[in-house]
């Protein structure tokens, strides 16, 4: 109750502080245990018998294969191999500082602050470092803007977490995810305070820290996430500035300096980071996938996984068809905003009636609206070009629906807060209404289309109920109870999505991990991974240089070698899981998905010969060219180095 009552008695520097300390505090202590959302925990069985000791709760996620097989790998070796900037796990070498949120040696990484833990915590407490420090920043950036907005400290603390915790964020629980929205909302709150405050020096302070947290989310180099959130944002900032126009365009101007010279700054710092790495840039843009890939307006995305609600925890089923493609490509969020969009339409009608227009609420919903159109309406390629949202996807782009959704969400409380009423119940009543409804659409479509979805959320009844109790309050302006309960149902619905993991498993203490290690010392060379996700993650922890794994876009040392004639190179030059087949029937390289090559091995061929030393696999090879060095027994099954050998 003290928190629901402070804005009578505390300033907004307070209110703002306390939700950020509270942040603070838990960051502290799960840093300080080690403890993460990781999922790398999935390979513990491959190796191990019995029960992970370091899994705390929830259970790892294999879908979450861009965290445990990809980026957790690579942090590993950039701490073997002593955090350089071009990494040598491919021949030929990858920019570490492009794409991964790799920790490395140079300036650039000032502006991936989740990385520092690295450079002074050990491995597990600076994984987590990198795992909640993205998070805590969302929900800080989120949490100061609703407080600004509303002056109810624990409803914007809880709101916020219904954003952070939502299916879309914990599904996709990368920086590259967290650090646009964070942004966005940063400057959002930014220009609300400078625009409110035409003195203090610490408008230069708030300046600045939007200002960095747009080069931080720039330099992800990730626009299928950052540009939906700059619509997003757009529009709100645009409102804003309109709905003050009272002032004159001129002290419009001065109150923005701050913000204008902090735009200033981080364009500068993004042109200078992506000059110094304009040929990793061009190769990443001059692959086949993803390349410059463009999307044309109304492509759509199923409505029923879209706008799922509460029916997002059934992703956690075992058979997701006629639902989602998998998990992450399903997941989205609660839509609190959008369901209030009836109360934000009276509220505009009720404005002009009276010869004004809210500006900010206007601006919110051209965004939304935007963002919408471009999932569902054709047709307007050249303007979606324009504002650059055929950069995105159509599934990626919900992310910026879901930011529009709580920015409308923002504005609806505080103009209800502000007119000191409440959204009449000829408003409210339909409003709930809308939102059994939508969500009783969804539960019928799941009964006969996909009940295995459907039967993993047993209690979605009462989770229903409460959000749509959840909307109906926000409208009623009982808002601090709107969001508690709306954030007990995001819990039910997306908190127990990654589990709770004490630091990360290293390969390296594996005995096939000590056994790679061993053989390297004794014979440094390149190795080349046969199988499946558990030998590319090996060799990759190991930091050995291997002609296996993920590239972010090729080596062109590489795959010189491989293919000197460049035959197969609409195959190989792509992001992509590099795999080997011993085949002979086999092409010499082919794309069973567009982010997957799977090439011949020959170990007699040149270039088996030339460049490979050993081959690391979970299979016998039965070929004349090598030669087995050890046999590794792992639980249930066994891996084998072999060296390769002259015909």
């Amino acid at each position: 109750m003290m928190l629901a009552t402070a804005p009578k008695r505390w300033s907004l520097r307070r209110q703002a502080a306390i939700g950020l300390l509270a942040y603070a505090v838990m960051f502290v202590v799960l840093v300080a245990t080690g403890i993460d959302g990781s999922s790398s925990g999935v390979l513990y069985g491959v190796f191990h018998a019995g029960t992970d000791p370091n899994l705390i709760a929830g259970s790892p996620r294999p879908v979450r294969s861009d965290e445990w097989l990809v980026v957790t790998p690579l942090i590993v070796s950039q701490v073997q191999n002593g955090f350089t900037q071009i990494s040598h796990v491919f021949p030929g070498g990858m920019d570490a500082s492009i794409l991964w949120d790799l920790p490395y040696v140079g300036w650039s990484v000032l502006f991936r602050p989740h990385l520092l833990g690295f450079f002074f915590l050990p491995l597990n407490s600076a994984f987590a470092f990198k795992w909640w420090f993205p998070f805590f920043t969302l929900a800080g950036a989120a949490y100061v803007l609703l407080v600004v907005m509303w002056r109810r400290p624990l409803a914007a603390f809880a709101t916020a977490g219904i954003f952070a915790v939502s299916p879309f964020m914990q599904w996709w629980f990368l920086p590259n995810t967290f650090w646009p929205p964070a942004a966005a909302l940063a400057a959002c709150a930014a220009v609300l305070l400078l625009l409110g405050h035409p003195r203090g020096w610490w408008r230069w302070l708030v300046a600045a820290a939007a200002a960095y947290l747009v080069v931080v989310s720039v330099i992800t180099l990730y626009p299928p996430f950052l540009v939906p959130c700059i619509v997003a944002a757009a529009g709100f900032a645009v409102g804003a500035v309109f709905s003050k126009r009272e002032l004159g365009w001129r002290e419009l101007a001065r109150r923005l300096i701050p913000l204008v010279v902090g735009a200033a700054g981080s364009v500068v710092v993004t042109a200078v980071f992506l000059v110094q790495h304009t040929d990793t840039v061009k190769k990443v843009l001059s692959t086949v996938y993803p390349g410059e890939r463009l999307t044309p307006t109304g492509h759509g995305v199923p409505w029923y996984s879209v706008y799922a609600g509460v029916f997002g925890a059934g992703l956690r089923a075992g058979d997701l068809s006629q639902f989602a493609a998998n998990p992450s490509e399903g997941s989205s969020f609660l839509f609190l905003g959008f369901f209030l969009a009836p109360v934000a339409l009276w509220l505009l009608v009720r404005q002009v009636s009276r010869r004004r227009v809210d500006w900010l609420l206007l601006g919110t919903l051209v965004s939304l609206g935007a963002l919408v159109a471009f999932i569902y309406v054709p047709g307007w390629d050249a303007l979606s070009h324009l504002l650059l949202l055929d950069r995105t996807t159509a599934n990626r782009s919900i992310i910026g629906v879901g930011l529009s959704s709580v920015l409308v969400l923002a504005v609806v409380v505080r103009e209800l807060d502000r007119a000191e009423r409440r959204a009449p119940w000829w408003i409210t009543g339909p409003v709930a209404v809308l939102v059994l409804c939508e969500q009783i659409a969804v539960r019928n479509y799941l009964r006969e289309s996909a009940p295995g979805v459907l039967a993993v959320v047993p209690l979605w009844p009462v989770m229903v109920g409460l959000l749509a109790i959840a909307v109906l309050l926000f409208a009623r302006r009982h808002v601090t109870a709107a969001a508690v309960t709306a954030g007990v149902v995001s819990l039910m619905v997306a908190g127990w999505v990654n589990p709770l993991y004490r630091g990360v498993l290293d390969l390296r203490a594996t005995d096939a991990g000590r056994a790679i290690e061993r053989v390297q010392r004794a014979e440094p060379g390149a190795w080349l991974g046969l199988g499946g996700a558990r030998v590319a993650a090996i060799l990759r922890e190991t930091g050995v240089e291997a002609y296996s794994g993920v590239q972010p876009y090729p080596s062109e040392e590489m795959w010189s070698e491989i293919d000197p004639d460049k035959s197969s190179e609409a195959a190989w030059n792509r992001y992509a899981h590099v795999n080997w087949t011993l085949s002979p029937d086999a092409p010499e390289a082919v794309n069973p998905r567009a982010d997957v090559v799977v090439a011949r091995l020959d170990t007699c061929s040149a270039f088996a010969q030339k460049y490979v030393d050993h081959v690391f696999t979970e299979q016998t090879v039965d070929q004349p060219c090598v030669r087995l060095v050890e046999s590794i027994p792992a639980n249930g099954t066994a891996f084998f180095i072999y060296d390769v050998v002259a015909p």
